[in-house]
């Protein structure tokens, strides 16, 4: 008899801790679904306090300009750099630009690449462009060095068209053509208005 007692609560100690294991394993399944379903609640606020660039550099930025969001990146969040991207923007145009001038300067044809570390008030960032521009933009700058004056009106056409894509596709206001800043027409070719015929 003493012997049947004792089996049975070896057997009720057994389910017991069964028991408690399994409960244990439930709470911390539970646990590790609470987690993931917070991670996106709190991913918009770490990505808005990584910087004024909200974290994003090189290609990732110029995705997150042309409509390309990351997971978690809020709209706001985006307007709010492509503010500061304009700058940016403008002065990885111009690097570009001035490589190929000085290349044409020197007699020399390099490869121009599409990431270049911008300096900003903000601090440094991470420039990234796409291949087709950022060739016609280092190419008008070498043409601009290399061919007589009475050839250049097509590379203003061509780097104003390249700035045009880019701005475009960054959402970015382009006040004026990138020709008139970057290959400006010599004061001799500037037309003057004639002034009004006297009565």
């Amino acid at each position: 008899m003493e012997a049947f007692a004792f089996a049975f609560m070896a057997m009720g100690l057994l389910v017991l801790l069964v028991f408690i294991m399994y409960l244990l394993d439930r709470v911390n399944s539970l646990e590790k679904e609470t987690r993931q379903l917070t991670r996106p609640l709190n991913a918009p606020k770490e990505v808005a306090s990584a910087g004024p660039f909200a974290g994003l550099s090189s290609k990732k930025l110029w995705d997150a300009m042309t409509g390309r969001l990351p997971d978690g990146l809020d709209p706001s969040t985006v307007d709010e750099v492509r503010v500061l991207y304009e700058t940016v923007l403008h002065k990885h145009v111009d690097a570009i630009f001035q490589e190929g001038v000085k290349d044409g300067q020197r007699g020399m044809l390099g490869e121009p690449k599409n990431t270049k570390l911008i300096n900003t008030s903000h601090g440094p960032v991470e420039s990234w462009l796409p291949s087709a521009q950022v060739n016609t933009l280092y190419k008008c700058g070498l043409d601009s060095a290399q061919l007589p004056s009475d050839q250049l009106d097509a590379v203003r056409a061509a780097l104003d068209e390249a700035g045009h894509t880019l701005y475009s596709k960054a959402m970015v206001n382009l006040a004026q053509p990138l020709s008139a800043s970057l290959m400006p027409l010599p004061v001799a070719q500037v037309p003057v208005l004639a002034p009004p015929a006297g009565p």
